[in-house]
Order: structure tokens, then sequence, then C-alpha cells
């Protein structure tokens, strides 16, 4: 038999053999013990690869017996006593030079106080605590296998100091130096193991580029799904992506629920490589590097068969303050900060999307005023923007960018007809072009009346977003194209209104979105662009049953966004927002320094940038739009981010 003691745990301490009964120590000396007799040791106990072999004491010295004196190993032995040693209870050495062993199971690694698991101060686990790690001259060497080791990719930066703030307790190591190509920490020239009292003012940290990310989204919530592969990013195939390894991905980039899981279609296929198979998670991973890979089935995958995942940009949703858990003050959750949300822009669109969600059946009414109490402290400003047949809050277009900021007592509200509470973070999936059939989960059923308001829809398709494209109507279960025939800016009037996208700017001809395909709707063309919504508009004179002009017609709403760089490089220059049909600057005034990162991530810039004043001839001739525009570390898209009104 053979075990570790004094360590911490059972992969970690002073090695100690029974034989007769008895327990006693193995002494040597440093050029007879090394790596090959410890990797002996961890592997007879299940523990990993050896990341360090200690003579003299490092766990303190043993008492009584002393069994072993090994002096060489070639490392493949199956046991400690398989080793060249001077025979059981034969030694010329003492207690003063107890070997100690510490095994890859002991050791931990993590980042802390970073935006997210792939980024922080470095702490590793010694003896079962957790303590920092110190070195003067930490380069990107050390960091890049740091960062492998994580599953995070490969290393952004390597930072020293309180870049992520001094740690506390012990420093468990001290003075690394490796090549970048080692799998593990302690397989790097360490100069120091610990622990060690002292002050932290070296503590080491990383930014890491992180194994998967979301491409072609609005934000980094939401994309074709990319891991890390050597020093490229490869596609996944749909045919490898289900649900539990969509929340992982989800859970690793701060975001909230999978929403959805899509096709090529949606977000665009890659180029480059294809990764070989797929991910086996059990949903409650941290990583999805931490999944078990899966073995690729069936067919090879082509860029025809890339995956893509919504998430909900948004943790989580409660009520509050109400007389049941089926009504009250709406409440959600951000990176781990829970706030109300804003009343403003919140209707019974809304309202119905979160019923629905929470398992509370259908809404019954919206009150207004602070009719569940006032709150305290800042509200939540992020506008939705649901048609009412959302299955989560996440999934509908929002909007903080530009929003005024809100009183204390305007706090979003509803009240829901009641139902059965479910988990609206694992139930609440929606596959899109894929081959699962579209799943809903929902409260009690609601009576046809409440229902019938959310039986016809519109949506704008193919545009540069939501408030931008053309015109398709949800009409007898089907959605349809809509006719050009008598399409005119009073039709587009109302339904830029009816999407929450302010005012009709143009009305593009010659099927400028695309025709579409599917049914075609003849039944537009009659409103006075005051209608509150399209159903509500006259029908026009009939024409026949033909659409001369062709099924592509489109509208371009005053709410319709976008952002860019302008300077010699698509991820450099002045930073310029369109609004209201014109592009137009942001002012430097209290635009937080995160909001730069923010930017390059939504551009597909990297995870990191820099806010630099425009020079004076560089600066934009257009409208200033916006200012104090307040990113928050981890924001997933420029329109999450609070600021001055336009």
């Amino acid at each position: 038999e053979l075990r570790l003691v004094d360590g911490g745990s059972r992969c970690e301490g002073r090695v100690e053999v029974n034989h007769e009964d008895q327990w006693g120590s193995v002494c040597s000396y440093d050029y007879q013990w090394g790596v090959p007799a410890a990797s002996v040791v961890c592997r007879q106990l299940g523990c990993g690869t050896a990341a360090r072999a200690s003579p003299y004491t490092p766990f303190g010295a043993g008492a009584g017996q002393i069994w072993l004196q090994p002096y060489f190993c070639r490392g493949t032995e199956t046991a400690l006593y398989n080793c060249q040693h001077l025979g059981w209870g034969e030694h010329f050495c003492d207690h003063d030079t107890d070997v100690g062993v510490t095994c890859s199971g002991a050791v931990e690694l993590r980042l802390v106080n970073g935006a997210g698991p792939c980024e922080g101060r470095l702490e590793v686990k010694l003896r079962g605590q957790w303590g920092t790690v110190a070195d003067p001259i930490w380069d990107m060497e050390d960091a890049e296998v740091v960062c492998q080791q994580l599953g995070c990719g490969s290393a952004i930066s390597a930072h020293m100091s309180t870049r992520f703030g001094d740690g506390s307790g012990p420093i468990n190591l001290i003075r690394i130096d490796c090549h970048g190509n080692e799998s593990a920490l302690w397989e790097c020239t360490i100069l120091g193991w610990g622990p060690y009292k002292g002050p932290h003012n070296w503590d080491v940290g990383v930014i890491c580029q992180g194994f998967v990310r979301l491409v072609g989204g609005d934000g980094t919530c939401s994309g074709r799904v990319e891991v890390r592969q050597g020093q490229e990013w490869a596609t996944l195939c749909e045919a490898h992506m289900d649900l539990n390894a969509a929340n992982v991905i989800c859970k690793e980039l701060g975001c909230g629920a999978a929403l959805a899981v899509t096709s090529a279609a949606h977000f665009g296929s890659g180029a480059g490589p294809i990764w070989n198979g797929g991910f086996e998670c059990a949903g409650n991973e941290s990583l999805l590097s931490a999944c078990t890979r899966r073995l690729p089935h069936g067919q090879g995958c082509t860029h025809a068969n890339d995956t893509g995942i919504m998430c909900s940009p948004y943790t989580d949703f409660r009520l509050v303050n109400g007389s049941m858990t089926c009504a009250g003050q709406v409440e959600m959750e951000v990176r781990g900060t829970w706030r109300s949300l804003c009343d403003t822009g919140w209707d019974e669109h809304d309202a119905q999307v979160l019923c629905h969600q929470l398992g509370c059946g259908f809404v019954t009414s919206v009150p207004r005023g602070g009719y569940f109490g006032s709150g305290s402290g800042p509200l939540w400003r992020d506008t939705f923007h649901c048609s009412g047949n959302e299955a989560h809050l996440g999934a509908c277009p929002a909007t903080a960018l530009g929003i005024s900021a809100c009183p204390p007592d305007s706090i979003a509200a509803v009240n829901c007809s009641g139902g059965c509470r479910i988990d609206s973070i694992n139930h609440k999936v929606l596959f899109l072009g894929g081959k699962l059939a579209a799943k809903l989960v929902v409260g009690l059923p609601s009576p046809l009346t409440a229902r019938t308001s959310y039986s016809r829809r519109v949506r704008l398709v193919s545009g540069p977003g939501r408030c931008a494209g053309r015109v398709e109507v949800y009409v007898q279960g089907a959605w349809s194209c809509v006719c050009e025939d008598n399409w005119d800016l009073w039709d587009a009037a109302v339904v830029c209104r009816q999407l929450g996208c302010g005012r009709a700017l143009a009305v593009p001809r010659s099927a400028h979105y695309g025709q579409g395909s599917g049914p075609v709707w003849l039944g537009a063309g009659g409103c006075m662009g005051t209608e509150a919504t399209l159903w509500l508009c006259p029908a026009p004179a009939p024409a026949g049953d033909s659409c001369r002009q062709g099924s592509g017609a489109a509208v371009i709403c005053s709410e319709l966004t976008d952002l860019r760089l302008v300077g010699d490089s698509s991820c450099a220059g002045r930073l310029e927002v369109f609004y209201n049909g014109t592009w137009g600057s942001v002012c430097a005034n209290g635009t937080s320094a995160d909001t730069a990162a923010v930017v390059c991530r939504q551009l597909g810039c990297g995870s990191g940038g820099w806010l630099v004043p425009a020079a004076e001839n560089a600066q934009g001739s257009g409208p200033a739009w916006l200012s104090w525009v307040n990113c928050a570390p981890g924001t997933d898209s420029l329109w999450h981010c609070p600021s001055a009104p336009w």
C-alpha cells in the first residue's frame, strides 16, 4: 500500500508505504529522487502525473520506521517498490530527507476578478488552499501555458501587479519560466513552491482569447459557434450541437439561457477548418473545454451545416412585491446584478412574453405608477420590443442605448393569469432551422380572446437590423411576404410604429431586401399612417389575385441602428453610429473605458480596445448622436449600454 500524508489531499504529501502492516516513510537524496520516481507514485495512486518531486521533508518529517530508500526509477514501474532500492527497512538516509510528491490531481488553477472564467488574477491551489502566483518577469509564454491548460484558447495579454487587484492569503508559486508549449504550468521551471507569506506586489494575471466565440450576430451572445483549434477558429456542425452544450457556451460567454440553436442560414456559413466531432456536456460545466469530446457520427460536415446559437443577454427574470408569484414588479439579473426594470417602453406584448416565460399563463394587466411600490437604487433602462410570441424576454430585440434615465417609481410591472412556475432557464428553448421541432413550455392555456391579438404578427427580415428589411406578416399559421403593388410610406409608418422602430424613413423598391419565398399577402396598401397595427388598416381595393410588382415590400425605420469605425482600418478609427437615417459620432464625454472592448467584440475586432480622443482633423461632420455611453465589463452589445438620450 501507498499513501501521501500531511499535504491537504490524497494526491499531495509525504510518501509513506505499508509493509508488514506498519506504515513508514520513504527517504532519498535529491540526485536519487526525481520526476520518474514521483510519476510512479502518482500513477499508483490514480492522481495523474507528477507536478513536483521533492526530497528534504517538503511536507514535514515522518516518525518511526523508514521502509524504503529508492535509488533508481525508470518511471514506468507499476509500484514504487518495483524501483531499485536497498531493501525493506534498509537505508542510509534519515527522516531529514523524507520525500514528498505533488501530483497533478492535487493542483488546480483558476482566474479570479476578471470579466469571465478566462481572464483574471492567477491563483493556484496547493495543500488544499488557494494562493496567488508572484513573478516580477511574468511574460506571454507563461500566460500561454495557463490559458491552454484552462481550456481558454491562446493568451491575449500577461499582467502583473494590480491589473486584477492584489490577492490575499498565501503565495503558492514564485518565479515561473515557460517556453509556451508546455501542457501544464508545473512542466515549466518553477523557482519556488509555497505556500509563502509576503506582500502581493507581484501577483500575476492573464487575459485569454477564450475557447469558444459566437460570430455574425448582433453581439457576443448570439452568432455562429466557433471554437479554437490551434491558431485558427473552427466551426461546429449542427448535428453535433445539443441543448446542454449550448447552455454551457452561453454561460461561458457571460450570457443567460440558450434560447435557440440555429442552422447556417441564420448567421451564415463560416470559412476555414471544421471541428471534428462535438462535445458531451452535462450542462453544469463552466467551460465548453471541460466537456467530454465526442467523436463525429454520420457523414462528414460542410460549412452548409455550421451551427449557431442565440443566448439571452439577461441571466434571469422574476416578479417581486406582489401578493402572488405571478404578479409584481419586474426584476432582471444581468452579469450577477439584480435590478428592477424601468417601465419606459414596457407594454402588453413584453408582459405577455414574461408571463409565458415564468409559467404564469397570460397577461391580465400592465399596472403603472409604482403599483407594487417604489424601488430603490438604479433601474435597468433596457426597452424590449417583443411581438408577444417569443419564448423568452431575452429573445426579444432590446435597447438601452439612448434611453433616458428612469424615475425611481417608474418600475415595470405585470399581473399574469397564474400557472405553475417552471424552470425558465432550462426549459425555454426554441430550435430554429434545425432538425428538432420548435418547443415552447407555457403555463395555463389562455382563453381564445387573449391569444388572438398575438395570432397575427409582423417582422422585418434580410435587413441590416431589426428596424429595416423585407416585410413579412404571420397570418393563418404561416409567414407571408407582402405585395409591393399598393405598399407606400403610410403602410410603412404603421409597421415601424408597431415594431417600436420609430417613424418610416423610406420604402425601398424593386425587392431591395429580396423577393422572399412562400405565400404572398395582398391585404396591405390601405393604411392612413395613424393606425396602431397593420391589421387595423382598411383593406385596399381588390386588384385581382396576383401581385404585379413583386412580393418584396420593404421599409427602413428611423430606429435602424448600426455602428462602424471610420479610419485607416476597419478595427481602428472614429466611432460612428447610424440612427434616424444618418451616421453620427459619439462624444468622449463620460464614455466608459469598457465601451471600447464592447465595440471591438461587436465588430469582430478582438476582445479588447482603447478609447483615444479623435484628432481635430479626424472629427466627423455629421451629428453627435451620443455621449456618456456607460458600457459595463462583459456587456454583449453596444445597444445594451446605457447612455445620455439621443
